[in-house]
């Protein structure tokens, strides 16, 4: 877990609240009506093992549900955050080339 905090701190994403099977993160780019997440929520709840995605706007966070059976492993769970970080990339360079 160590590795995928500091991971995903390189993007201003923070890990908030983890047990097995449930996750929030935030980061100060989710709030309010965000392209971020518009782009990410579709594409999450698409992953076998993720239950539910569910944004908070007003704080800018995202709770993740996942199927915390043995066959979801931390390497899991990196994927999907690996996935997070790349979507919010791509989004904020889009934006900024755009400006």
């Amino acid at each position: 877990m160590r590795r995928l905090e500091k991971m995903l701190s390189n993007y201003q994403i923070n890990v908030m609240h983890y047990i097995p099977g449930r996750i929030r993160i935030s980061s100060p780019y989710w709030t309010g009506n965000s392209k971020i997440i518009e782009t990410l929520m579709p594409i999450l709840k698409m992953e076998d093992k993720i239950l539910s995605v569910r944004h908070t706007p007003e704080t800018g966070t995202l709770l993740v549900e996942y199927d915390a059976t043995p066959d979801v492993q931390s390497a899991q769970i990196e994927a999907w955050f690996e996935l997070v970080q790349k979507v919010h990339n791509n989004v904020i360079t889009k934006e900024v080339t755009h400006l």
